[in-house]
């Protein structure tokens, strides 16, 4: 799932991609109201979204521009697929990697895209054209995730050999090698920047979510309290807190304490607060 939010008037966007292969357009709108009245996006009165495209099997990722409205999918195809999100229509195929496509993103600038795949490589593309740039290829595990940090120069990359990297793009090096949570089980166990670029976050086989400090790669804190493999996670930059979502069916909410910044004990470790298994407004999350 990828979100836009609605600024200026605009429409608060969701894009959704399945293992049907299919991709859909959502007003987020309708999505909040189906879900305070009980039912989902989709259902009766709702609608269902306007459809992008389809993959040749699974969708696995899915983006949206950050300014224009176009879309960006990858799945089991091996293809990146820009979409018009006013149409519809699909605008061009990014056709190079040689397995599937696991995760791609927009830069902020929006001219650039990064994906990874189960071919093992990272590339970029430039949006406009749909020319590859450059493509990683050091010794890599299949590749779950690729991130770019918010300074558009980190990109940090998931990989099934239990290793987080963090990149320099404009040298296309590896800085640092982040360890100690597992990803060689599931195929999408995904690594994301949080707080401003500051923290790498990530998923783990274990069910256990962690954090790690951009600048230095040291371990900042260890979440534990999920039962099965953590997934996923996303960072709130204005409630300075980080949601885990776990194939335990939970997601767990756990907030940033900046005078006590992290520890590796677990969930009631000093500098984190929760989890709540429901929203503070008694919402089941």
């Amino acid at each position: 799932v990828a979100t836009r939010g609605g600024a200026g008037g605009s429409v608060p966007l969701l894009a959704s991609a399945c293992a049907d292969g299919r991709v859909r357009l959502w007003d987020a709108r309708d999505a909040v109201a189906s879900y305070a009245a009980g039912g989902v996006a989709g259902s009766a009165g709702v609608g269902a979204g306007l459809r992008l495209g389809s993959h040749e099997g699974d969708a696995y990722t899915v983006g949206l521009h950050p300014s224009e409205a176009i879309g960006m999918s990858g799945g089991y195809d091996a293809a990146v697929r820009l979409y018009d999100l006013t149409t519809g229509a699909l605008l061009r195929s990014l056709v190079g990697h040689e397995r599937s496509v696991s995760s791609a993103v927009f830069n902020t600038a929006g001219n650039l895209i990064v994906s990874g795949g189960k071919d093992a490589t990272v590339r970029f593309w430039d949006a406009r054209s749909g020319l590859c740039l450059k493509c990683f290829e050091s010794p890599l595990g299949e590749v779950t995730s690729v991130d770019l940090a918010p300074n558009g120069v980190h990109l940090v990359s998931s990989s099934k050999d239990n290793a987080l990297r963090l990149w320099d793009v404009r040298t296309a090096k590896p800085l640092l090698v982040l360890k100690g949570h597992q990803n060689t089980a599931r195929n999408f166990v995904r690594a994301r920047f949080a707080k401003g670029g500051t923290l790498v976050a990530s998923g783990s086989d274990d069910g256990g979510a962690f954090l790690w400090h951009a600048s230095s790669g040291e371990l900042a804190a260890r979440l534990g309290g999920h039962t099965d493999v953590v997934y996923d996670t996303a960072w709130s930059e204005p409630l300075d807190l980080i949601a885990t979502a776990s194939h335990d069916g939970l997601i767990k909410l756990w907030g940033w304490d900046a005078a006590a910044p992290g520890s590796v004990a677990g969930s009631a470790a000093a500098g984190w607060d929760g989890p709540w298994r429901n929203a503070p407004a008694g919402g089941a999350v």
